[in-house]
């Protein structure tokens, strides 16, 4: 296994007063490069000890000075109620903000998966991020087109059903609700018959089919709960939002309290092409179970249209899912290339 020079940690505090996380792992003078993770993960999905070469490893093999950031959605940081409009606004510009500040960077670039991508390119639109140079989006971006079962669970309001009466789901064994916890596992486990793991099962109710499992090694597949916890309830809610509506919008509060905020009984969307004329790649697992390859194209394409063509390219990965594209045991032959590959390109 490679190793990774010394970590250099950075706390930082978003601007609206919820502390964040950036590790360094100073690879070469490409670069600074931002790792963003999704929803109930944390950035050490970018760097599995579980695999033979993992992509932070391959990042700085590469000569990248590459940043992992835990952003509000990390199970590393304490559990809070917070909308994407919330990261896009607070998070992703303090941490490009203090990368700057520290590399002396005119601009970096970002690779983004899942609801960390959303979040980043809801920041990008709005205007927040005019310093990130170019981009690899993971999976979605601004167009949320889920499988079946996802957008049912979305259009029967299950988020919401749910937020009445518990804070946040979880895939792990939980101490502090170890009644519901059990009760969650067994329907998960009717639900599910891929393998025998409930934390799998879970994985899965939460969010969709996240990997093939013939791409993970039984080892990553045991150590599922090293990587994912819990993930609010408010969260959830936007994102089904966000599935109902097909693309990016901003949290549906009801109609009164819409038109105070917003100044409008709807939430305003995301799908503002302006600020997003810079170099951009979207990857999508051919058989991503959690968002569907539809997801990136229909961005792609949208982009294309309101910007032209120029700088927009869109690569499907053949045999793929929705994580296994990182946390994949042959992904470093795979899919890391790709994306270095695209960085390159964008450089």
């Amino acid at each position: 296994m490679n190793t990774l020079p010394e970590a250099e940690r950075h706390e930082l505090t978003a601007d609206d007063g919820v502390p964040l996380q950036l590790t360094r792992y100073q690879g070469g003078a490409k670069g600074p490069v931002l790792l963003v993770h999704g929803a109930g993960v944390w950035s050490g999905m970018f760097m599995l000890p579980t695999v033979k070469e993992n992509f932070v490893q391959y990042l700085v093999r590469q000569g990248y000075d590459t940043w992992l950031l835990d952003w509000r959605a990390s199970v590393e940081l304490p559990l809070r109620q917070f909308t994407l409009d919330d990261a896009a606004r607070y998070d992703m510009p303090a941490a490009v903000r203090r990368m700057r500040e520290v590399t002396k960077a005119d601009s970096v670039q970002a690779v983004v998966h899942c609801a960390g991508s959303a979040a980043f390119f809801m920041s990008m639109a709005a205007g927040y991020l005019p310093d990130v140079r170019s981009v690899v989006a993971s999976q979605v971006a601004l167009h949320h087109i889920v499988p079946p079962a996802t957008q049912l669970k979305a259009m029967l309001r299950l988020p919401e059903t749910l937020d009445v009466a518990l804070d946040y789901l979880s895939p792990d064994e939980d101490p502090q609700n170890p009644v519901w916890q059990a009760a969650f596992g067994k329907f998960a486990d009717l639900l599910s018959h891929e393998c025998d793991s409930t934390v799998c099962h879970r994985l899965t109710f939460m969010y969709g089919h996240l990997y093939r499992h013939a791409r993970l090694n039984r080892e990553t597949h045991e150590r599922l709960d090293e990587q994912f916890g819990p993930c609010n309830m408010l969260t959830f809610r936007h994102l089904a939002q966000m599935a109902r509506a097909g693309h990016a919008v901003a949290f549906d509060y009801g109609k009164e309290e819409n038109r105070r905020r917003y100044g409008n009984a709807k939430p305003p969307s995301y799908l503002r092409p302006e600020h997003l004329r810079r170099p951009i790649t979207f990857l999508s697992g051919e058989q991503n179970g959690t968002y569907m390859p539809a997801s990136t194209e229909l961005t792609y394409e949208w982009l294309r249209e309101e910007n032209g063509a120029d700088g927009y390219q869109r690569k499907v990965l053949e045999g793929y899912g929705h994580l296994d594209t990182f946390m994949g045991s042959t992904a470093a032959r795979d899919t890391y290339p790709v994306i270095v590959e695209s960085l390159e390109g964008m450089a």
